[in-house]
């Protein structure tokens, strides 16, 4: 299985794996913060967009994304946060959230790669 399939294996939940962080990842409305340059991340955007979720592309610095963007969606209750990106990226969301509370739950996807959520 070379990585690209794997990937979109993992990235759809067709694998049979049992992820139930993950799960429940789809089923709410929620922000997906994806890295565009990833290869996953063309299935995750078209996977995202049959559901009730927005999608804000990462390309530069995480921590101005954190800062300008995703600070005030991650404060209100009523939608997490998601995303697929590297994981130098992935830690700085991830210790951002949680600054203010929010518990991380991360897959590693391949070797750059973080699936990765983020929730109260």
């Amino acid at each position: 299985m070379n990585l690209s399939r794997r990937a979109f294996l993992i990235a759809t939940g067709a694998s049979g794996l049992s992820w139930p962080a993950f799960g429940a990842a789809f089923q709410t409305p929620r922000t997906w913060v994806i890295d565009e340059d990833l290869p996953q991340s063309r299935v995750l955007i078209s996977r995202v967009s049959l559901t009730n979720a927005r999608v804000v592309s990462l390309s530069g610095d995480a921590g101005w994304l954190w800062f300008e963007r995703l600070s005030f969606e991650a404060a209100s209750a009523s939608r997490g946060l998601s995303g697929v990106t590297r994981g130098a990226d992935a830690f700085v969301l991830t210790q951002l959230g949680a600054g203010i509370g929010l518990r991380a739950t991360q897959r590693r996807l391949d070797a750059h790669t973080v699936l990765w959520t983020l929730e109260r």
